[in-house]
């Protein structure tokens, strides 16, 4: 047992959602459950924040329109995607992806009963989803790594996470357009939420020159919150087709005036760190911290599942004598906190109870002490 501590697993707690989960967790003693940048910043993400006090005022004699679409453009840009509809005003502004999530979801209830939902996935959209009553058929990755959707006839929407939490699973473009083809065969909305595309290390296609190529009606959701160590300061954003009928400017001006206008200076500021290098450092942080995990894991039973993933989270499968809500438990009765597979599972809870999975956007030592506990505890149980 890691320093010797007794790990029973009596007077089990469980709550209702991965968030409760990772808010159990923000005092923990070796916290690699939530999924957001907790890592050191960088020598030259440490210079930024330095100077925020000049970005403080330098933001607030900016026109705000110039401004948002200057820290839009730098954002989406650092990651590949000169094709979002930046310049035409059809990219949207929001504190978080989870209200950008929120938005999307009460204004496909207006237009859509019935949604196909990637499977397995962070457990916030299906509730978000159902809490505006939609309808959820489970599409599971294997299916859409070749390109297949249900022909189910009565879906109205396909809302997929590229790359997707927790496996790291990315639809390639040939399955991509295979898929935005079948919505405008069929008259759905394509819902992409990309979140965790900053982690992609190979080239990333450009998904918006992609799907106006289709003609199909999109909504992208896109993220600066998984990739800078910014203490939550971050941006969401919502970008849609020119042939969207949902009514998200509407639903979104229910929610806020604007985001912060020092958050959108940030976030330039972040991005062309990111072009200049800062991408690579991060990277090479979460490969390097991925392999610390895989190695704890050798001669335990346990497994990182294949193929290899870019994405700051990993599943770990466990051994077959052991459930997820045990092993969740038992970690934080010893001070190490992870999440329990299940709830990603929406559709299928049961088949979640296999893994946990652990937060990789953390410094080294931290994976490494967390990977230690890991092992003691695996080995302990076999």
């Amino acid at each position: 047992m890691p320093n010797g501590i007794d790990m029973p697993s009596e007077n089990k707690q469980f709550v209702s959602n991965l968030t409760r989960y990772e808010i159990l967790a923000l005092d923990g003693e070796i916290n690699v459950s939530d999924g957001h940048p907790r890592q050191g910043p960088s020598t030259r993400q440490q210079a930024i924040i330095d100077r925020l006090p000049q970005l403080f005022r330098s933001s607030a004699q900016e026109s705000f329109a110039q401004l948002e679409t200057r820290a839009q453009r730098a954002f989406l840009h650092s990651i590949g995607q000169y094709g979002a509809p930046v310049d035409e005003g059809r990219v949207l502004s929001c504190y978080s992806s989870s209200v950008a999530m929120d938005v999307v979801a009460r204004s496909l209830a207006e237009k859509c009963s019935t949604i196909g939902l990637i499977h397995p996935t962070f457990d916030n959209i299906p509730d978000l989803l159902r809490g505006w009553g939609h309808r959820l058929v489970p599409l599971e990755e294997a299916e859409l790594a070749d390109g297949r959707v249900p022909t189910t006839p009565e879906l109205d929407a396909v809302f997929l996470t590229v790359p997707n939490n927790p496996t790291g699973f990315h639809i390639g473009p040939d399955a991509l357009l295979s898929i935005a083809e079948h919505c405008v065969r069929r008259g759905l909305v394509l819902v992409l939420d990309t979140c965790f595309r900053g982690f992609v290390s190979a080239e990333r296609e450009d998904t918006y020159r992609l799907l106006d190529r289709t003609g199909a009606q999109y909504v992208v959701i896109e993220d600066t919150g998984k990739l800078w160590p910014l203490s939550e300061l971050k941006l969401g954003l919502v970008a849609y087709s020119e042939n969207c009928s949902l009514a998200l400017r509407e639903h979104l001006s229910d929610i806020l005036l604007t985001v912060s206008p020092l958050i959108l200076a940030l976030v330039a500021e972040f991005a062309e760190d990111g072009r200049e290098g800062g991408y690579r450092r991060l990277h090479s942080l979460i490969a390097a911290n991925r392999r610390a995990l895989t190695d704890a894991l050798a001669g335990t039973g346990a497994t990182v599942p294949g193929p290899t993933a870019d994405v700051s989270v990993s599943l770990v499968e466990l051994p077959a004598h052991l459930t997820a809500r045990d092993v969740w438990q038992d970690l934080r009765n010893a001070g190490l906190h992870v999440l329990p597979g299940g709830h990603f599972f929406w559709a299928d809870a049961p088949r979640g109870d296999r893994y946990i999975r652990v937060a990789l956007g953390r410094d080294t030592e931290v994976v490494e002490k967390a990977a230690g506990f890991l092992r003691d505890y695996l080995t302990s149980a076999k």
